[in-house]
């Protein structure tokens, strides 16, 4: 690059002294030694163009540069201005008066109070079907009759043994009075030898052969007597024998045990049903109960007579009350061999206070047992319940529309809301979800929205 111009160049007048070119028509220009359009004018001319334009071009550069960061700081004061401006939009509640509960969930299968599926007594046919599914019936009615000729057979067969067992008893009866009729006159005749003895009309030994005529009718009286009571025994035990039989013949007839209705006939007549083969399935219906599974951490938590909700598994499903009434005192896994393959699980039992009429033995309910319950309390949702350095607290809006820090006392705490002891009125306006991007503070604006979606409490 060139040296720039001294300063003087541009604030000074010049003289002829200077190295200017001669004028037009001068000596010079005559003898041709400095002619028209040399490049010494040219340079100098370039020259102070140059340094009339670098010093410019500095000036434009400075100036755009202070407007863009005049720019930015406008644009950046204008954004801080209308933040501190704006209020800050909560979503808001009242405290409402609710019922709040903790619970156990679970699933049940329903079920009939005294349930049962009655079996076959053995092996038999069946002869008749009395009754039809859905039937009530009393107790002592009929529902099957059965069959079982090997037992039909037996009861023959004893009822004979009893007629021969009676004929023997008459003859052994019979024998038994002869020989107290031959016992009694040999008493007779002795007594009559002795008296003859003395009177010196028969001999002693004719005396002794009467005496013991009289011990050998006596030996055969025991023996008859024996005979009898022997006799005694076996039609004693023939009719013992015999209504064991009409028992057990009795028993193939398949009466209710109970008023009950009839849920469930698992036999055709003909059919032939082993030994401990389903026949049928009865239940009470003045009681409906729920059979249902609870975990162990849950079972520790649930005891009896603790009220119960029961609904059919869906949604708008009605809800019906009971209570427990049994816990088993062990968990059982899932294979019913009490292993540890899989989660144990606790059976329990719950009865409805009434009868619904309208849930089917047999199906899937929704079971929750309600450990604790707490009617017409002030309450929140949990996420309205702030905690800071040790204190439970809420922001309340005061009639200004600023952030008050409310300190209260909780009591029962569910999975959806928060019992309010003291510290709020049913008037508050408390804030139930904290905007994530703004912090609160004590005395700051803010604008209000309703909660959605509203809490669902029990």
């Amino acid at each position: 690059m060139p040296p720039e111009p001294h300063p003087d160049t541009f604030s000074r007048p010049r003289t002829p002294s200077d190295a200017d070119p001669p004028p037009l028509g001068s000596t010079a220009a005559a003898g041709g030694s400095l002619p028209l359009g040399s490049g010494l004018f040219d340079d100098d001319f370039d020259d102070g163009a140059q340094a009339k334009t670098r010093p410019g071009l500095k000036w434009i550069v400075a100036s755009g540069l202070v407007i863009l960061l005049g720019a930015g700081g406008w644009l950046g004061y204008r954004t801080w201005q209308r933040r501190s401006v704006d209020p800050v939009v909560v979503a808001t509640e009242t405290p409402s008066r609710d019922t709040l509960e903790n619970r156990v969930d679970a699933s049940g299968t329903m079920s009939l109070g005294n349930q049962q599926t009655l079996k076959a007594p053995g092996d038999v046919t069946v002869e008749a079907v009395l009754v039809e599914e859905r039937q009530r019936v009393e107790r002592g009615t009929v529902l099957l009759r059965l069959r079982d000729r090997g037992l039909e057979q037996q009861l023959d067969d004893a009822q004979i043994q009893t007629e021969i067992l009676r004929l023997q008893r008459q003859r052994q009866g019979e024998v038994l009075q002869d020989r107290q009729r031959t016992v009694r006159r040999a008493e007779e005749r002795l007594a009559e030898s002795r008296s003859l003895v003395d009177q010196g009309f028969i001999s002693e030994d004719e005396y002794n052969r009467d005496r013991d005529a009289l011990e050998a009718a006596q030996s055969e009286l025991r023996g008859a007597e024996v005979d009898i009571q022997r006799s005694e025994l076996e039609i004693r035990q023939n009719q013992a024998s015999l209504a064991n039989i009409r028992a057990r013949i009795a028993d193939n007839a398949i009466v209710a045990p109970f008023d009950a209705v009839v849920l469930n006939i698992d036999v055709q007549p003909g059919d032939g049903v082993q030994s401990e083969g389903t026949l049928l399935t009865i239940g009470d219906p003045t009681q409906e109960v729920v059979l249902f599974d609870l975990m162990t951490l849950d079972a520790n938590k649930v005891s009896v007579n603790m009220p119960v909700r029961v609904s059919v598994i869906g949604p708008n499903a009605a809800n019906y009350t009971g209570r427990v009434v049994s816990i088993a005192p062990q968990a059982i896994a899932a294979g019913g061999d009490g292993g540890g393959g899989s989660q144990a699980m606790v059976k329990a039992i719950a009865q409805l206070d009434r009868p619904s009429g309208v849930l089917i033995p047999g199906g899937s309910v929704s079971v929750e047992v309600i450990l604790v319950q707490r009617e017409n309390v002030l309450a929140l949702p949990t996420t309205a319940i702030q905690q800071e350095g040790g204190e439970t607290f809420v922001w309340v809006i005061d009639a200004h529309s600023r952030l008050q820090k409310r300190p209260v006392t909780t009591g029962l705490d569910t999975l959806e809301a928060v019992e309010i002891v003291s510290g709020l009125n049913d008037t508050d306006t408390v804030i139930v979800n904290l905007p994530p991007d703004r912090p609160l503070a004590a005395g700051m604006t803010v604008e209000t929205a309703p909660a959605a979606p509203p809490r669902g409490l029990p």
